[in-house]
């Protein structure tokens, strides 16, 4: 084995350890302290390790034989998270059983509905028969013809128009995927060449072979195949079938968040991009997101992953879309720092499993209308037809932006969000959520902003000028104790107000332009919308953020099955609606409460955050030596600007380390600051005395704790 590949498997061995759940107790600790395995050992405890690439996050366990020590450290519950796996909490978002009447068209030619063929060039012409361009390709393998998602021969236009990206010799080499899933069969012909052994491991079971144990253990290989299955006389090939693929097995057994935050930074220098194809049940009926630990882990992939341009991470929006589900109920899709993937079938309709949402950035291909993914399975020489959900689109985005990257590494994952906005291309235009927005781009929310076309985004990341820093800015409707408006200027603070079942509630945020330079936000990227809402029957509301220039974004929808009484705590939704926006003016929010008038509730509050990248120049105490080399140039013109194109002066305040230039700078006013989240996403804030906590203070208190 390589040098490289001993050192890889050392660091990542020392925090993947087993455990004796039978007889020890195991915590989380977040702590700067360096000397936390004395401390630990000083309270009679176990220093386990570090968690995965957290290096704020430790492992801790206890014998549960020694009861004292127990009742000490359950003194201090705020310092000390139990974990405790959990066999429920995360599924597999693979096809679910038809409930709609399936859709058959083999006689005549699809034809996307009201626009003119997108503007690629694919190999495939009019000239070029599919038997030469297998020819051509050098393809032999047997399913490719069964591959409609990437070569369509019987509806034209229908896939991710992918052979001329391969036509220029265009792989996904040098580019790892890693599959957070059930397993890979890394011993499968069709990715034994691809297999990444040093990016993968195990979690459900804790040793470094991720290989699938159970007999429903096929999702994360069929994922695997999509992306990366080699050329040869097996089975098909995949989108992008020289990249390499990683293995990281979560979905099989019990799992704790720890485990989890560590799975979702797994050796996140070498895997560039991490397909994720589950999340929260898609039932209808729960508002679930990520915390604590999670999402530091999720952060710390963004802020410092891929060499700090950021892990990608793709998730699928999720199969509830029978169930009135929508994805932005769901944490990990509606988070800013995820690529949200819904499907559509190889007629390019929506099929129904796959849910709506705000959030949602892109579609491609996937199960419906008689048609399924065939791609590789579990076993020797096996191959599965049958394959779908929003499971199958994921991967298959994830692959496309291996292709990407194989051609533009450097690019950060705010570019890679940029380039797909950029590229969709929008379908079935007949569908009447279509929305011309101010930017002249489209917007479906059972769409996003179109489908993914490989060519079209490879083509234009070759020559795509990364974005500068992030920054973000918000406003609240909330009031203080005096029942007297905050001081933020011409806001409309509402506390309290009934929600009245027959007409829409609605509350109004101004942003002004004196905010927005202040904060330095050049171009509007991401929207977000943090409410506190009371009500008896959480399915009946229907929420809805609609912007100065009067562009609304649906954030949440009416779910019949969601009979929860907990309403809305801290819930945020995310919109990718508003993309390249003006922000400047009044930001309305509308809550509509009309399916159950013996159903009521009350509106507390709302945050509005707006994400985008920062001003030319806003960072630049903070420019790095690449920057003042000015060896980057700027992005389009900002919303800001009135200035005549041809007079802007070409910058080069480039992105290379920014993201985490912004978080220092933002951090910068106190010695030791924690990470406060809202659900789904995050802000900082000040710490508390109940937030700062240093384990130096246990030596002190132990005695005194002592039985």
């Amino acid at each position: 084995m390589k040098i490289h590949a001993i050192l890889l498997l050392l660091l990542h061995g020392v925090t993947c350890f087993q455990r004796d759940y039978s007889n020890r107790l195991y915590y989380t600790v977040k702590t700067t302290n360096p000397n936390i395995a004395q401390l630990a050992a000083t309270l009679d405890a176990r220093y386990e390790g570090q968690v995965g690439e957290l290096k704020q996050h430790h492992w801790i366990s206890i014998p549960k034989s020694s009861p004292h020590i127990t009742r000490r450290f359950h003194k201090r519950d705020m310092l000390l998270s139990p974990q405790i796996p959990s066999r429920h909490r995360l599924f597999k978002r693979a096809p679910p059983p038809p409930t709609a009447p399936v859709l058959e068209n083999t006689e005549e030619e699809y034809k996307l509905n009201n626009q003119t063929p997108p503007l690629n060039l694919p190999l495939l012409t009019d000239t070029d028969g599919y038997t030469r361009i297998k020819t051509i390709l050098n393809i032999t393998d047997p399913g490719f013809d069964q591959q409609w998602h990437l070569l369509n021969r019987n509806e034209m236009g229908h896939d991710v128009n992918v052979t001329g990206v391969w036509s220029q010799g265009i792989t996904g080499k040098n580019v790892i995927v890693a599959i957070l899933d059930d397993g890979l069969d890394m011993d499968h012909p069709d990715l034994r060449a691809n297999y990444f052994a040093e990016g993968s491991y195990d979690f459900n079971n804790h040793v470094k072979d991720p290989r699938p144990r159970l007999q429903d253990d096929t999702h994360g290989t069929r994922c695997a195949g999509e992306i990366a299955a080699v050329k040869n006389d097996i089975c098909g090939l995949g989108v992008a079938y020289e990249a390499k693929v990683s293995g990281i097995r979560i979905l099989s057994g019990e799992i704790t968040e720890a485990d989890e935050a560590a799975a979702l930074n797994y050796a996140y220098q070498e895997n560039h991009i991490y397909s994720c194809s589950w999340g929260p049940p898609d039932l209808g009926e729960v508002a679930e997101a990520p915390q604590g630990i999670l999402l530091d882990a999720i952060q710390n992939g963004i802020d410092n992953g891929r060499n700090g341009t950021g892990s990608i991470y793709v998730f699928a929006s999720g199969n509830g879309g029978a169930n009135d589900d929508n994805c932005n109920f769901d944490g990990y899709t509606n988070s800013i720092f995820t690529i949200t993937v819904g499907a559509v079938d190889k007629m390019g309709n929506h099929p129904y499993y796959s849910e709506k949402c705000a959030a949602q950035l892109v579609v491609t291909y996937s199960s419906g209308s008689g048609g399924y993914i065939y791609t590789t399975d579990v076993g020797e020489n096996q191959c599965s037809e049958r394959h779908g959900g929003t499971s199958a689109a994921a991967p298959l985005a994830a692959g496309v932006f291996a292709l990407v990257l194989s051609v533009r590494p450097d690019l950060s994952w705010r570019d890679l969000q940029h380039l797909c906005v950029q590229s969709a291309i929008p379908i079935s235009l007949d569908d009447d959520d279509w929305s011309v927005l101010p930017s002249g781009r489209q917007f479906n929310h059972k769409y996003g902003y179109g489908i993914l076309d490989a060519y079209r985004i490879v083509e234009l990341a070759k020559g795509f000028r990364s974005v500068r820093a992030q920054t973000h800015l918000s406003i609240t409707s909330e009031i203080d104790v005096d029942n007297t408006p905050l001081s933020i200027q011409d806001i409309t603070p509402v506390a309290n107000t009934s929600i009245d079942p027959s007409t829409a509630f609605t509350s109004t945020l101004t942003m002004t332009k004196e905010n927005v330079q202040k904060h330095g936000l050049s171009r509007l990227e991401h929207v977000t919308v943090t409410v506190n809402i009371e009500h008896q029957r959480r399915g009946d509301l229907e929420i809805l953020v609609e912007s100065p220039n009067g562009v609304s974004s649906q954030l949440g929808t009416p779910r019949k099955y969601d009979t929860s009484s907990d309403g809305l705590v801290n819930w945020t939704f995310m919109t990718v609606k508003h993309w390249e926006e003006s922000p400047v003016g009044n930001w309305t929010l509308r809550v509509v409460d009309g399916r159950n008038p013996e159903y009521r509730g009350q509106f507390i509050d709302w945050t509005l955050t707006l994400w985008g990248e920062s001003e030319i120049g806003f960072f630049m105490e903070n420019k790095t030596e690449h920057e003042k080399n000015g060896t980057r140039k700027e992005p389009t013109q900002s919303f800001m600007d009135t200035t005549n194109e041809d007079e802007k002066e070409e910058g080069s305040f480039g992105l290379y380390g920014l993201v985490s230039v912004f978080m220092l700078f933002s951090l910068a006013s106190t010695a030791y600051v924690v990470k406060k989240y809202m659900l789904g996403t995050h802000q900082y804030v000040k710490p508390t005395e109940e937030d700062t906590y240093e384990f130096d203070n246990l030596l002190t208190q132990e005695e005194s704790d002592e039985d």
